[in-house]
């Protein structure tokens, strides 16, 4: 059943809210390591795929959203909706973090970094982080479009994203924190000072970078037809036919 524009906002809203808490939550409030910290966003991750992946689909993720739309999986016009309620979500969820954590008498969200992302406190350099946030975003967007696929089996889909996404955290948090989501980014450097401010736009950027990354690797991978999708074009679609043509004589030298 198509669901309306406000009940798709508010399970995006709600999501969001709820993947900080897990994740961000976790990692601010808990004492976990890395491991936990991993564990925690992708056991919010799949949790929410089960409570809200059949009104909104559970994108939580403006990187998501953007992959979808891409791919015709939702209406363009429906972007705003979601990213507007995932950029809220995480808002709210960091809100009621921070509100948490200040009750402890030595608690200073800027001098923890609020677990926002930046690449300066682990000692690597910008460009480390462009790949991770380039090269993760695609894998995750990868996992969501070819278990979206009508021949994935669909009580599984949130089993792979969330475990998914826990494997991106447990590789990537050393480095920057993982972000692989411009919203979870956004929540947490509100309350993270102005350095982590100034970092935001990294995050933003290189993760919707990576989703259309993800997409053209799951076109290359998976039987959908590039005329269904926006990327559409003359260039790509010879590409793609040079692709699947060295693919078949390679299988042909094989068998022969």
């Amino acid at each position: 059943m198509e669901q309306s524009s406000s009940r798709i906002f508010a399970a995006e809203f709600l999501g969001t809210a709820v993947l900080m808490l897990g994740g961000p939550g976790t990692a601010i409030l808990g004492n976990v390591g890395t491991l936990g910290v991993s564990l925690a966003f992708g056991f919010s991750l799949l949790i929410m795929a089960y409570a809200i992946g059949h009104i909104s689909g559970c994108h939580i993720n403006p990187a998501v959203t953007l992959a979808m739309a891409i791919t015709r999986k939702i209406p363009t016009a429906m972007v705003p909706v979601y990213w507007v309620a995932q950029f809220a979500g995480a808002a709210l969820g960091g809100f009621i973090i921070w509100g948490i954590a200040s009750g402890r008498p030595s608690f200073d969200a800027t001098d923890m970094d609020f677990a926002s992302n930046t690449w300066r406190i682990n000692g690597y350099g910008a460009g480390a982080a462009i790949l991770v946030e380039v090269i993760f975003t695609a894998v995750l967007v990868f996992v969501v479009l070819t278990t979206t696929n009508s021949k994935f089996p669909k009580a599984l889909g949130g089993v792979a994203a969330g475990l998914t996404l826990a494997l991106i955290h447990m590789i990537t948090i050393p480095v920057d924190n993982t972000s692989v989501n411009p919203a979870r980014s956004f929540g947490a450097a509100l309350f993270g000072g102005s350095d982590m401010m100034k970092d935001l736009v990294l995050f933003i950027i290189f993760p919707l970078v990576g989703a259309v990354l993800g997409v053209f690797v799951w076109l290359f991978v998976d039987d959908a037809r590039l005329e269904d999708t926006m990327l559409n074009n003359e260039v790509l679609r010879d590409v793609r036919g040079a692709a699947d043509s060295i693919g078949d004589r390679a299988i042909n030298a094989i068998d022969g």
